[in-house]
């Protein structure tokens, strides 16, 4: 079984009950981007589950709490039904834009 060397560095890990050939018995994905399945790295080439394909998008942030603390600062001068815009960012291929209703 080939495992990542980072301890800690797990992101997602689903686990399927169903027992079925054709698919894996678990998944895991972490933080590099990097994709087990069965506890082996995944190549889409010599993989044996055929009906399966996965990608995985890397971002260079993560968040860490700053928009979640702006919420709950704007939560305590919004009136209620209030929409807000928490974050507003553009970049070159991509927007992402928070708000929230209050």
């Amino acid at each position: 079984m080939v495992t990542d060397k980072k301890q800690g560095n797990e992101w997602i890990k689903l686990k399927l009950n169903k027992k079925d050939e054709s698919i894996p018995r678990e998944i895991r994905i972490d933080y590099d981007g990097h994709v087990y399945m069965d506890g082996e790295l995944y190549d889409e080439e010599k993989s044996k589950y055929s009906n399966l394909s996965i990608d995985v998008e890397q971002h260079n942030r993560m968040s860490s709490g700053e928009e979640t603390r702006r919420i709950i600062e704007l939560s305590k001068e919004a009136k209620k039904g209030e929409t807000i815009t928490v974050k507003d960012e553009r970049g070159p291929d991509r927007r992402e834009t928070t708000t929230v209703k209050f």
